[in-house]
């Protein structure tokens, strides 16, 4: 009720039914695979922390200071 008074909505989006339906991993796998043999799809390393820094890398991650994943270096 508070939500419609205020004429506002919590949407969301379940991506397991999608993933379930013919054809809906193959194809855009497939398109993924080739594009990062190409060259032209790379993973974004935002960063690494050895392990013991681990919570730092979360706390750069929750304060928005990093960009792509990061990477715990045992």
């Amino acid at each position: 009720m508070a939500l419609g008074r205020r004429n506002a909505a919590v949407i969301g989006f379940w991506l397991r039914p999608v993933l379930a339906g013919p054809g809906a991993v193959g194809g855009p796998l497939k398109e993924m695979i080739a594009l990062t043999r190409q060259g032209r799809l790379r993973p974004l390393a935002g960063g690494s922390y050895p392990l013991a820094d681990a919570g730092r890398a979360h706390e750069d991650l929750l304060a928005r200071r990093s960009v792509g994943k990061l990477v715990l270096v045992p």
